[in-house]
């Protein structure tokens, strides 16, 4: 006997219990399933295949199924690969069965995971089979965009759920998904340059010529943020990436809005596309601009990944280098049996005096990250510490005096507080002026080491709340209850592109914004399903609550800020006011207009509410 897919019985538990004529038309809108009649024959995907040019991917397994003693699939040569690769970034996102962060290659709802067996000491439970979890078994190694054309029209037409993946770095699980079919971009790897001689219009634009000194860069689907910066720095020029290598340029990055460091001078990334091709939900391939689709164009700067359509490329604005000058700040606060307190105390003022200075540190041009971690265990000195770790680029300095002159007294407390320079609990660096292209050579293709189950919970907090002092307080008491309730590493990021106005989709939070705190959590590989979900809701309901309350109007009782959608909770409540506020609605329409029977679906993104939690039937409203 065939069952219906679990989409259906998800669907099911939210129906009343007095089905009606159009609760039973509603179910048939239910992508297939491999157990169901209507799933392509052998004969089926072997035409496809033909059609992608044998490009075609197929019993896609995870990746440690080769370490699994005593089943067809173990291979112990495959095995020592993968045990020996399992953590570097640049082999996993040349898997077709890997992401970046392994939990999103499980799945809870029937407590499916293929764990690698050598990080399994010690465990019992779940994890002791290898099961296929949320790993696509199908993938289409795309070649260009007829590619991807092909494998859309394929999926429509079967009404296969499809998943899009470059590298897999995606906090949210936006590149897995169970029983689809996977369009891999991640060997779309082209990068060109546009107007090097002036006169490049986007589009369908007439009269907007770009001068000759207004050089663009064109990427494709696939292209990774160190290789775009490394071809864009060889013209001596810089562009507004992330700072991770692994991370695609062309796919959730930009579409999720994607900060940089150089966003206090340059803003968000998707503030310098100027052009899109995208393939559809027909499987068209059009271009998207301020002149031709426009309202795509808009969307696609912000509104989120895998929702619109699959961007094949994208042409972005290059910019003049600039100088800068190098801060960096490395703060270690023992924690000894006599002093506890005193050193939690310490720690935390540490934390209140540097979100002080945030204001100025903006004004001033200064864009990076900040890492705070409590209770960190020194294996040299066999005793705990708490850790502030900063590095900043302050842009436009022809000297290192503002620099100076801006952290000397926080240097002064923390040597009179912490300890002297001698000491080593103090490490200060200002360097400097040297060009942009410096730290643009520093994302030379060093791998991000990934392979661990992570989590985020985010917030932009607002300017206007760390100019005062109640505001900083606020800010530091939030942030000190989120450690103590387990909290592994709180990530401050100095990426806000000012107030400047920009026609996008991005959440207008943005642009009130002066940092964005990230905070993840993380279990061992292999622990229960059960154990994850209690660290899942703790971020959900406890931590994310907690930051979400410091930028809040309690007259109306709603967040006033928002989120970053590609460094935040899955599970997010209110995710659409959290990730695009007033600019929801419209997007909303724009998905409607583009992908009317919902071929392009991922969660949280805009449109995700109209289907059930693995997106396989619709759910009626």
């Amino acid at each position: 006997m065939q069952l219906p897919p679990i989409g259906v019985f998800a669907t099911l538990l939210l129906l009343p219990f007095s089905v009606t004529a159009g609760t039973v038309e509603s179910l048939r809108h239910c992508k297939c399933q491999p157990n169901l009649p209507c799933w392509p024959s052998d004969s089926d995907w072997q035409k496809f295949n033909s059609t992608v040019g044998g490009m075609l991917i197929a019993d896609i397994r995870p990746i440690s199924s080769a370490c699994y003693e005593g089943t067809p699939e173990y291979n112990k040569a495959r095995c020592d690969e993968v045990t020996k690769e399992f953590g570097d970034s640049f082999w996993r996102a040349n898997q077709p069965g890997a992401v970046q962060h392994t939990n999103w290659e499980t799945y809870p709802p029937l407590k499916e995971s293929c764990y690698l067996p050598s990080s399994l000491s010690n465990k019992t439970g779940d994890g002791e089979q290898c099961k296929q979890g949320s790993v696509p078994r199908y993938a289409v190694r795309a070649r260009n965009a007829n590619d991807i054309s092909a494998a859309v029209k394929f999926a429509a037409k079967h009404s296969i759920p499809v998943v899009i993946k470059n590298t897999g770095h995606d906090f949210l699980g936006r590149a897995s998904r169970r029983n689809a079919l996977l369009i891999w971009t991640h060997f779309m790897r082209d990068i060109s340059f546009e107007n090097q001689y002036g006169g490049w219009e986007p589009a369908g634009c007439k009269g907007d010529k770009y001068k000759e000194n207004e050089l663009l860069v064109r990427a494709e689907a696939g292209v990774m943020v160190f290789e775009l910066t490394k071809e864009v720095s060889k013209k001596g020029r810089t562009v507004v990436a992330g700072a991770a290598s692994t991370v695609g340029v062309v796919g959730g990055f930009i579409q999720g809005g994607g900060h940089s460091p150089l966003g206090v001078w340059k803003g968000l990334a998707s503030d310098h596309a100027v052009e899109f091709e995208v393939v559809l939900a027909d499987g068209s391939i059009v271009s998207a601009s301020a002149c031709t689709n426009p309202d795509l164009f808009w969307a696609l700067r912000g509104g989120g990944g895998s929702t619109y359509g699959i961007v094949t490329s994208v042409v972005l604005r290059t910019h003049e280098d600039v100088s800068m000058v190098q801060y960096g700040l490395n703060v270690t606060i023992p924690i000894l049996p006599n002093n506890t307190g005193a050193a939690n105390d310490t720690f935390w003022e540490l934390v209140s005096r540097w979100h002080s200075m945030a204001p100025a540190v903006n004004d001033l041009g200064g864009g990076g990250y900040y890492f705070l971690t409590t209770n960190f265990p020194m294996p040299e000195t066999k005793i705990t510490a708490h850790l502030f770790l900063a590095f900043l680029f302050v842009f436009g300095q022809k000297d290192t005096k503002e620099v100076e002159k801006l952290f000397n007294p926080l240097h002064d407390w923390l040597y009179k507080t912490v300890g002297a320079p001698e000491s080593g609990l103090v490490s200060l660096l200002i360097s400097g002026p040297e060009p942009t292209l410096n730290y643009l050579g520093t994302l030379a293709g060093t791998e991000d080491g990934q392979g661990n189950p992570v989590i985020p919970g985010s917030r932009l907090l607002s300017r206007e709340l760390l100019s005062t002092p109640s505001g900083v307080q606020k800010a530091t008491d939030a942030l000190r209850d989120i450690e103590y309730l387990g909290g592994s590493i709180i990530i401050g990021h100095y990426v806000t592109p000012g107030p400047k106005p920009v026609d996008s989709a991005a959440h207008s939070a943005w642009r009130k914004a002066i940092t964005h705190i990230v905070v993840g959590n993380s279990w061992e590989q292999g622990d229960s399903f059960e154990k994850q979900e209690e660290i899942k809701s703790l971020m959900t309901d406890v931590m994310v609550p907690r930051l979400k309350k410091l930028d809040y109007d309690t007259k109306t009782g709603k967040q006033t800020m928002g989120a970053y959608v590609n460094e935040s909770d899955k599970e997010e409540l209110d995710w659409q006011d959290s990730f695009w506020g007033e600019k929801y609605g419209r997007l909303k329409k724009i998905k409607a207009k583009y992908d009317p029977n919902g071929v392009f679906w991922c969660r949280p993104c805009v449109g995700s509410e109209d289907w059930d939690l693995n997106g396989i039937c619709k759910v009626p409203h």
